[in-house]
């Protein structure tokens, strides 16, 4: 990291500009655990400061220009001071920006239409030769940038090789794009940053905790910043937290193979029975807890009998869990968290949004997450009849693989779409587990299920092992065949 990259970091957490380990709003609707105000910068002292910055960002991409212009509205206060900075720094450069309306007195006075550069343009008007630097404070969608080269180019002026803002987020646009790769391709403009958000975060690593005005930077708020990147960063910033991060994956169950009961029953002594007869076997790994339980004796209450005979992994499945908008995950964590419970299943099916906004707060609670995309029974997909289309099923495995989660629910009799997901999310870098649903009443067979899944496979299996008349002999059959 550049010393001045540092060096404004440090700014960014003397001024109170930098905050880390909060819930900030964004102008996406998104969540994020930490947020920069370059709009706290508002006096002579931290404009002067920020403008150096900014100067040193440009003399460093070593990109020639010859006029600064200030995109509207914020870019507007950078121009001025940004020259003047880098003219300290022995690079004299123009600068301009451009008023909403045109001007019609003083200098303006009985200009024509040929002369319309003049009417709208405070500063040096730019010569069309001239090398045209863009200025702003963050970069999300773009649309401001987009409609600055409009502007720019009615003029006839075409040579824009930079733009610069204060603080690349790294994350993706809601389509799931990258905004300034988009940017970069359409305009052939290169975007630079004084900072990124992994220049953040390789800074905060090596000094926490850190005392601010805003209170203290810890290790649990920098964790957070690290979820929120794993979920919403560029290829970029998820491939970097996978290559710092130890411990990315998190381990559900800590066996290769085994079956989970799916205590689909209807009464509370059904289920101890269910986990008293089966917790001592060494193959049944967790157990799937769903709505019927739940919902007749509360979650806690489930959990706290299933404690009295086991301690392996409880799983909620909430039939289906991320649906509803993004907004409500944070909410689903927290509660699904406070039960007891060490995992949840998802099926993101109302979008990629909510699928990264339920994964993201899943994290912050301290959940481990399995996310499926498609189901056992017939009529799900279009290509059998349904609603949801094959690729948005798929879809739904692939961005939780680029999230960085192993853990799949699979339709345990479809042998062959189990084979095309893992071929998918093992593409994505994942080194899968599965989960299959699917056998018995379904028709799967459980070893031609984990046949198709590989080395590590959960076969969930329900009635076959509560309706049996001998519960443990059932569970103890079924972890014989994987």
């Amino acid at each position: 990291m550049g010393d001045y990259k540092a060096e404004f970091i440090d700014f960014l957490l003397k001024t109170g500009a930098l905050r880390v380990g909060g819930d900030f709003s964004l102008k996406s609707k998104r969540e994020s655990s930490w947020f920069v105000n370059v709009g706290n910068f508002n006096n002579g002292e931290t404009s002067a400061a920020l403008a150096n910055y900014y100067a040193d960002a440009i003399i460093s991409s070593e990109v020639p220009i010859d006029l600064l212009y200030g995109i509207p509205e914020k870019g507007v206060g950078l121009a001025v001071s940004v020259a003047i900075a880098m003219a300290n720094k022995g690079k004299n450069v123009a600068w301009c920006f451009s008023r909403k309306d045109e001007k019609t007195h003083g200098e303006a006075s009985n200009l024509g239409p040929e002369d319309r550069a003049k009417k709208l343009f405070v500063g040096r008007v730019p010569a069309r030769e001239d090398a045209i630097g863009q200025l702003d404070d963050v970069f999300t969608a773009g649309d401001a940038k987009y409609e600055a080269n409009v502007f720019l180019k009615s003029f006839g002026f075409s040579n824009f090789p930079l733009l610069t803002i204060a603080v690349d987020r790294q994350e993706v646009a809601i389509d799931g794009n990258n905004a300034i790769e988009e940017y970069e391709s359409k305009t052939g403009t290169k975007v630079i940053s004084v900072i990124t958000a992994l220049d953040v975060l390789q800074y905060l690593r090596a000094a926490v905790p850190i005392e601010t005005s805003n209170g203290t930077i810890t290790a649990n708020s920098l964790e957070r910043m690290v979820n929120y990147l794993r979920v919403y960063g560029t290829d970029l910033a998820r491939k970097s937290i996978r290559e710092c991060e130890n411990e990315l994956e998190q381990i559900v169950i800590n066996l290769d193979r085994s079956v989970i009961p799916a205590c689909d029953v209807q009464t509370l002594e059904q289920f101890e029975d269910l986990v008293k007869k089966t917790a001592d076997i060494g193959k049944i790994g967790a157990y799937k807890l769903g709505f019927e339980l739940g919902l007749t004796y509360g979650l806690p209450k489930v959990v706290e009998v299933a404690r009295k005979h086991t301690t392996k992994p409880l799983i909620y499945d909430h039939q289906k869990a991320g649906t509803d908008i993004p907004d409500t995950g944070k909410n689903f964590a927290r509660v699904i968290k406070n039960t007891g419970i060490d995992a949840v299943i998802l099926f993101p099916q109302s979008g990629p949004e909510t699928e990264r906004a339920w994964i993201y707060h899943a994290l912050n609670s301290g959940l481990k997450i399995i996310v499926g995309g498609r189901m056992t029974h017939p009529a799900y997909s279009v290509s059998e009849g349904g609603f949801i289309t094959d690729e948005g099923a798929l879809e739904m495995y692939r961005i939780a693989a680029q999230i960085g989660v192993n853990d799949f629910v699979v339709p345990g009799n479809k042998p062959d779409l189990i084979k095309q997901i893992r071929e998918l999310v093992e593409a994505e870098g994942s080194t899968p587990v599965f989960y299959a649903p699917g056998f018995i009443a379904q028709g799967g067979k459980i070893e031609e299920a984990a046949k198709a899944a590989g080395d590590r496979f959960h076969g969930i299996v329900g009635r076959g092992i509560y309706q049996a008349k001998d519960m443990r002999q059932a569970a103890i059959e079924h972890t014989s065949q994987i």
